[in-house]
């Protein structure tokens, strides 16, 4: 596919010499605030790749054409590639013309539009709402209690959605199950955002038990639809909690696919979150038959290059702390040289940190009488100090159990901008991994191993 970016100027002066082209051409204003650059991206096996840019000019117009040699999905957008916000999907044909102008809370089209992106835009004003509560949650607060009402009205309003055929037959297929898929894709985006008060089991609509991720995992058609190998795990990880065995671990979430081209892309997922080269040749020797295709084959090079450097990364010195155990006793990093260290960063008030535990505790059971030493660190607040004292009593929690607070050492030395955080040290006190794999994931297991036979 021929890009080229040019300014928005640059495309407003010369839209009527690329129609002798079959260059296509898209254009717009985007007034969100806070915005310097919008990208173009070509849907590509679910994921987004950016085919050109363009900055915003003083009347925040932006613009780009390129030569597509089918028609195919694209997205125009802007921020980070793998969130949802601040993307919007459109079908584009050679000679195709797009233009939008995005507000605040969505977009609308400018002028004559394609039967195909009228479609997609008046679907989008259909989910809208739904969208904006799910997705747009930092600007849009609420909790299930009014998040599941409205879902279960536009439930009901399904069955009356008109579509019109758009002439392209093709297109039409696609847009059926398109729709089918974006809407739930939307409703499970909700459940899997930070949220004030969380539904229980029972509190769940019908849609969400209806919610199959293996009646989209047969072709690998699915991929033309953006975002859609993040919506599958949703929808997998979905499925295990409402039946009460929730699980990320690669073996559980592959019995979901039935195509093996989509194995492998989930193979590549699970690779991407590897820390070490150990893990990755692991993973090659117990799910590389899946990594089917020359892309995939590329991107997992990719991956395989970045931990190989890592691997060859000679020992740093850890950088010590210190902070108090639940009896005010003082202990450090450094008093542990000898053994091979795990420390957790975490806090009562941490989800994720807290769904560990039972993973950590196993883990620390197969490493007893091992020169192992698991040492938590908790960064509640002051506040919540007896709070934290309470928890490590009642879930009975071993190793060594420390409080730094939320200004303290560990974070600031080690980077720690989110939890929970893993780390590794060797015997000699040097660096094995400031972000290793979580006691729940089996690379850790491995990571520990090696590190014991040094």
């Amino acid at each position: 596919m021929k890009k080229l970016v040019l300014s928005a100027g640059v495309i407003l002066g010369t839209a009527l010499s690329v129609y002798a082209t079959d260059n296509a051409i898209i254009k717009g204003t985007w007034s969100r605030k806070g915005e310097k650059k919008i990208s173009l991206y070509h849907v590509e096996n679910g994921r987004l790749e950016e085919v050109s840019t363009s900055k915003l000019d003083a009347q925040n117009r932006f613009g780009f054409y390129l030569e597509p040699k089918a028609a195919g999905n694209y997205v125009i957008g802007t921020g980070n590639v793998n969130q949802l916000t601040n993307k919007y999907f459109f079908y584009i044909k050679p000679k195709d013309a797009v233009e939008i102008s995005v507000n605040d809370s969505s977009y609308t089209l400018v002028g004559k539009a394609s039967a195909e992106n009228q479609a997609l835009k008046n679907w989008h004003d259909f989910v809208l709402p739904m969208e904006r509560k799910a997705i747009y949650f930092l600007q849009v607060r609420g909790t299930y209690e009014d998040f599941f009402p409205e879902l279960e009205a536009k439930v009901k309003e399904l069955p009356n959605y008109k579509v019109k055929s758009t002439g392209n037959k093709a297109f039409d297929a696609f847009f059926a199950q398109y729709r089918d898929f974006n809407f739930k894709q939307i409703a499970a985006s909700y459940l899997f955002t930070p949220r004030s008060k969380h539904p229980g089991k029972n509190d769940y609509p019908a849609l969400y038990r209806n919610i199959k991720a293996t009646d989209y995992t047969q072709q690998t058609s699915i991929l033309e639809i953006p975002y859609a190998l993040n919506a599958l795990s949703n929808f997998t990880f979905l499925d295990g909690m409402l039946q009460d065995k929730p699980s990320q671990e690669l073996d559980a979430r592959l019995t979901y696919y039935k195509n093996d081209t989509l194995k492998g892309e989930i193979v590549i997922q699970h690779a991407a979150t590897l820390k070490s080269y150990v893990g990755y040749e692991e993973l090659i020797a117990k799910k590389g038959q899946y990594v089917l295709t020359a892309d995939q084959k590329s991107r997992m090079k990719e991956i395989e290059a970045r931990l190989a450097k890592l691997a060859a990364e000679p020992g740093k010195p850890a950088v010590n702390f210190t902070a108090e155990d639940v009896n005010g006793k003082k202990v450090s990093l450094s008093d542990f040289k000898g053994k091979v260290v795990i420390v957790d960063v975490w806090a009562t008030w941490c989800g994720p940190c807290k769904a560990e535990i039972p993973s950590l505790k196993k883990m620390e059971e197969e490493f007893r009488g091992q020169a192992v030493e698991f040492v938590s660190v908790s960064i509640d607040q002051e506040k919540d100090k007896e709070k934290w004292k309470t928890f490590v009593a009642k879930e009975e929690l071993k190793g060594v159990q420390i409080w730094a607070g939320t200004k303290n050492d560990i974070t600031t030395n080690y980077e720690i901008k989110s939890i929970p955080r893993f780390m590794v040290f060797n015997k000699k006190g040097e660096v094995v991994s400031t972000d290793s794999p979580r006691p729940s994931n089996p690379e850790l297991k491995q990571i520990l191993l090696a590190e014991l036979k040094k």
